[in-house]
C-alpha cells in the first residue's frame, strides 16, 4: 500500500484554505464598499480565470518534464503576491488587474500536485490517494468559506495579507523531489481494465461534467452574494450556504474515494448532475436558509462527484499525468470566471434574480445531454 506524503497534504489544505478565505472575502468587499453589481461581481473571476486555464494545461505538460514541486513553490510564492497586491484595492479595476497573477500562480501549483498522486500510486491506490488528496484540499476549501465570514467581520480586507503569509509559508513545506523527465512510476492501467475507447470516453464525459458542475459552485461563489442582500439577509448566510456546498463536496471526496462501484457507470455519474441542477435552481430561487443549506448539500455531493471522476480518468494514466492534469485544472478555470460571467450579466439584463442560477443550472442539464450522446457512441464501438 502507498500513501502520500503528509506534506503533499498540509499544502493541499493550507493554499485552498488561503484561496477560498480570500476569494470569500473579496465578493463580500465587492458588493458592500466597492458597490458592484451582478455583472461587476460575475467578472471578478474572468480575469484569473482567463490566465489560469491559458497557464494550467502548459503547467501541467511541463510538470511531466520537470519537478512538479518545484513548480509548486513558484505558484506559492505567486498567490502570496497576488494576496497582498489585492490587499492594497481601491476600486475593482485593482482587483481585476492584479487576478492573473494568482491564476498564474494557481496554475503552477495544482497540475502537477495532482500528477504527484499518480506518481506515488499504485493501481489499488489510486482512488484511495486520489480521495485523500482531494479531502485535504476540500476541508481547506470549506474552511475558508467559514473563517471568511468571520475574517470580514473583524478585519476586512486585511483578510488577504494574513493569506498572502500563508500561501507565502507553503513555499517551504512543500516536500523536495528530484525533477522527473517522466511519469515513471508504476502503471496504473491494468490489462484486464476497461477498454480504451471507454477509458476515452469516460475522461471527455467527466470534463464536460466538471465543467458544468464548476459552473454550478462558481455562480454561488461570486452571484449569492448579491441574493442575500437583496434579500435583506445577514451576509453570514452566504458563507453558511457556501460552507455547506463544499462540506458536502469534502464528504462526497472521502466516499467516492473509498468506494469504486462508480467508475465507468454512468447511472450515479448523471443522476447527481441532475440533482446538481435543481439544487441551484432551488438556492438561486431565494428560498429560506435551512432548505438554501439542503440544496446546497446535493449540489455539493454532485459537485464531488463530478470532480472526483474528472480528476481519476485524467490521472488514470501511464503517461502524461500532468498534462491530463493540466486539461483538467483548465476546463475548472474556464468554468469558474465562464459561467459565472454569463450568470450575472443575464440576471443584470433580465431583472430578474433567479435567472442567473436557471441559466448555470441549465448547463448542467445540457452537458448531461452531451455526456450521454458520448458514452453511447462508446458503447457502440466495443
Amino acid at each position: 500500500m502507498t500513501r502520500l506524503s503528509p506534506r503533499t497534504l498540509a499544502v493541499a489544505f493550507g493554499q485552498d484554505l488561503s484561496l477560498f478565505v480570500a476569494w470569500s472575502v473579496i465578493p463580500v468587499w465587492a458588493k458592500l464598499e466597492a458597490h458592484a453589481t451582478p455583472a461587476q461581481l460575475g467578472f471578478l473571476p474572468v480575469a484569473g480565470g482567463l490566465a489560469y486555464v491559458v497557464t494550467s494545461w502548459a503547467a501541467g505538460k511541463l510538470s511531466d518534464r520537470v519537478s512538479r514541486t518545484m513548480l509548486a513553490r513558484i505558484g506559492f510564492v505567486g498567490f502570496a503576491a497576488f494576496c497582498l497586491l489585492a490587499w492594497q484595492a481601491k476600486s475593482l479595476t485593482w482587483i481585476y488587474a492584479v487576478s492573473p497573477i494568482g491564476g498564474v500562480a494557481n496554475a503552477l501549483i495544482w497540475p502537477g500536485l495532482q500528477a504527484l498522486v499518480g506518481d506515488e500510486s499504485a493501481p489499488e491506490d489510486l482512488e484511495k490517494n486520489l480521495g485523500t488528496f482531494s479531502l485535504a484540499w476540500s476541508v481547506g476549501k470549506t474552511l475558508g468559506f467559514f473563517v471568511g465570514g468571520f475574517a470580514w467581520d473583524h478585519l476586512k480586507l486585511d483578510a488577504l495579507a494574513a493569506c498572502g503569509v500563508l500561501s507565502f509559508a507553503l513555499a517551504f513545506i512543500v516536500q523536495g523531489r528530484p525533477a522527473r523527465h517522466r511519469a515513471v512510476a508504476a502503471p496504473l492501467v491494468r490489462h484486464d481494465g476497461p477498454p480504451d475507447v471507454l477509458r476515452a470516453a469516460y475522461l471527455k464525459a467527466a470534463w464536460l461534467a466538471n465543467f458544468a458542475a464548476y459552473g454550478l459552485g462558481a455562480t454561488l461563489n461570486f452571484l449569492y452574494e448579491d441574493r442575500v442582500v437583496a434579500l435583506g439577509r445577514p451576509t453570514s448566510h452566504y458563507n453558511y450556504v457556501l460552507a455547506a456546498l463544499f462540506l458536502a463536496q469534502t464528504v462526497s471526496f472521502w466516499f467516492f474515494g473509498r468506494f469504486s462501484g462508480w467508475r465507468y457507470r454512468p447511472g450515479a455519474f448523471l443522476a447527481w448532475q441532475t440533482a446538481g441542477a435543481a439544487a441551484l435552481a432551488v438556492i438561486g430561487w431565494g428560498v429560506s436558509l435551512p432548505l438554501a443549506i439542503t440544496a446546497a448539500l446535493a449540489a455539493g455531493a454532485s459537485l464531488g462527484l463530478a470532480y472526483a471522476a474528472s480528476i481519476y480518468y485524467s490521472v488514470h494514466s501511464d503517461e502524461n499525468r500532468g498534462e491530463r492534469a493540466g486539461i483538467h485544472e483548465a476546463v475548472i478555470g474556464a468554468s469558474n470566471f465562464a459561467i459565472p460571467m454569463a450568470a450575472g450579466f443575464l440576471q443584470e439584463r433580465t431583472g430578474f434574480a433567479p435567472a442567473g442560477y436557471l441559466f448555470a443550472a441549465a448547463l448542467v442539464l445540457v452537458a448531461i445531454g452531451a455526456q450521454g450522446v458520448i458514452l453511447s457512441r462508446a458503447a457502440k464501438r466495443i
